[in-house]
């Protein structure tokens, strides 16, 4: 029998190896969906597609089947297992991956396009569901924040990549086999994206799953055992996932808000190239990236020493400072600070919503948790749609060069102002639902 301190040393070095597919498996995903963004010109020169049409291929078919298929695939990864699940979705977007590179209409790229929106509707909340299997709670946050600020900073390796590849193919075409002239570049690198697949069914298939999510029973009265399923658990705890998703909305609409926005924005106020904008823009994000992911930490850590302060609480700390630069924005009166306005509210939201899985994770019991996750990405694609739409109609009525930016401010104050109340209002329902979670299924902790 093999010592306590060695089978302990074995497991965490299991589990951060079951981080590292995970974290993989995810840049995986970014790539092909950079890809889709980044050859939608060559749709258009090759296939004579309309912006409509290009819009529909990366924004409507994408958005809402990954919305309606992020539950289901919720259910079916509790049920069946969530390693099962992420597996299978891996197969399916890589094979709507490479099936899209042989189509030669809209209706046959689309059908692409909605297979891999439902291969990767799974993919966050089936890790995050995962996490808490693979690392004890006091690791917990820490794969939490890595894996996050990973998928962060993963959405731009993922264009370098995708861009260095197209790149590549155009400006070496002698250098490809002879059968392979005169296709299409980027039917070649649809391709190229979709070969990693197996290898990456394989990772997650043989990937270590941690503790067991076994779904528990409990006892009616008329003596019969049943699974504590959704709707129950939804019905008895809907004042927590009430709060904390509506704020998660909110966050999102802010977030989002800045971030589509800002590029049309800038130019309009300051007359300044929209190239320039996505160097400066990009530096804030980057900036914002790296402060927020990793100030949660050392949050947490003071938390600890300070007695001990729950996620939720941390969380709400920095939420509630995220509309303190957002109320500069009306009066910044150059590029700059408004660059400096975008790093500082976007480090507290990046900080905020950095925490926001672990809220989750211990919001739901065990049997639950890919369900529950699964309705983050539905939140978070709501506020992507709402966003876009609310500023688009509010700077209608504003004119002269800095409506939009006015337009940004009156949407975005109000909702960072409503995360921060509705986080606060979370937090007592919030540590009734974990009592009562870790009561009723002893052992079952996040």
């Amino acid at each position: 029998m093999k010592p306590a301190g060695v089978e302990s040393r074995r497991a965490a070095t299991l589990a951060w190896y079951g981080l590292a597919v995970l974290l993989m498996t995810t840049l995986f995903a970014l790539v092909v969906r950079q890809m889709l963004s980044l050859v939608a010109p060559s749709l258009q020169t090759s296939l004579g597609f309309t912006d409509l049409q290009i819009g529909m291929l990366q924004g409507l078919g994408m958005a809402i089947f990954a919305c309606l298929a992020s539950y289901p695939m919720g259910w079916l990864a509790d049920r069946y297992g969530r390693r099962l699940l992420l597996a299978i979705g891996v197969a399916i977007w890589s094979l709507a991956t490479f099936f899209c590179a042989f189509q030669d209409s809209f209706g046959g790229l689309f059908a692409g396009t909605i297979g891999i929106a439902i291969g990767e509707a799974g993919l966050a909340p089936i890790v995050y569901a995962m996490i808490p299997d693979l690392f004890p709670e006091r690791k917990r946050h820490t794969a939490n924040l890595i894996f996050y600020g990973g998928s962060l900073f993963g959405t731009g390796i993922g264009m370098a990549l995708s861009g260095a590849m197209l790149e590549w193919l155009a400006a070496s075409p002698g250098s490809l086999p002879a059968w392979l002239a005169g296709v299409d570049s980027w039917r070649i690198a649809m391709v190229a994206i979709a070969l990693p697949g197996p290898l990456f069914f394989l990772l997650v298939a043989t990937m270590p799953l941690g503790k067991p999510g076994a779904p528990p029973s409990r006892t009616l009265a008329d003596g019969q055992r049943t699974t504590y399923d959704f709707l129950p658990y939804a019905k008895a705890h809907w004042r927590s996932l009430a709060c904390v998703f509506s704020s998660i909305f909110a966050m999102a609409v802010a977030m989002t808000s800045g971030l589509t926005w800002f590029p049309i924005a800038l130019p309009r106020a300051f007359g300044i190239d929209p190239a320039t904008v996505g160097v400066g823009l990009g530096t804030a994000v980057t900036a914002a990236t790296l402060i927020g992911v990793f100030l949660p930490g050392i949050a947490l850590k003071l938390g600890q020493r300070m007695g001990g302060l729950p996620p939720i609480r941390v969380a709400g700390f920095f939420v509630w400072l995220a509309p303190l630069p957002a109320a500069f924005l009306p009066f910044v009166a150059s590029p700059f600070q408004a660059y400096a306005v975008a790093a500082l509210q976007g480090a507290m939201g990046v900080a905020g919503s950095a925490l926001m899985p672990g809220v989750i994770q211990d919001l739901a019991p065990s049997h639950l948790r890919s369900r529950v996750l699964a309705l983050l990405g539905i939140v978070n694609a709501l506020a992507l749609a709402a966003s876009p739409l609310a500023i688009g109609m509010m700077s209608g009525w504003i004119a002269g060069p800095r409506g939009m930016l006015y337009s940004i401010a009156i949407v975005s104050i109000p909702s960072l102002v409503a995360a921060a109340v509705l986080i606060t209002l979370a937090q007592r329902p919030y540590g009734a639902t974990v009592a009562a979670i870790r009561s009723e299924f002893p052992g079952d902790e996040a």
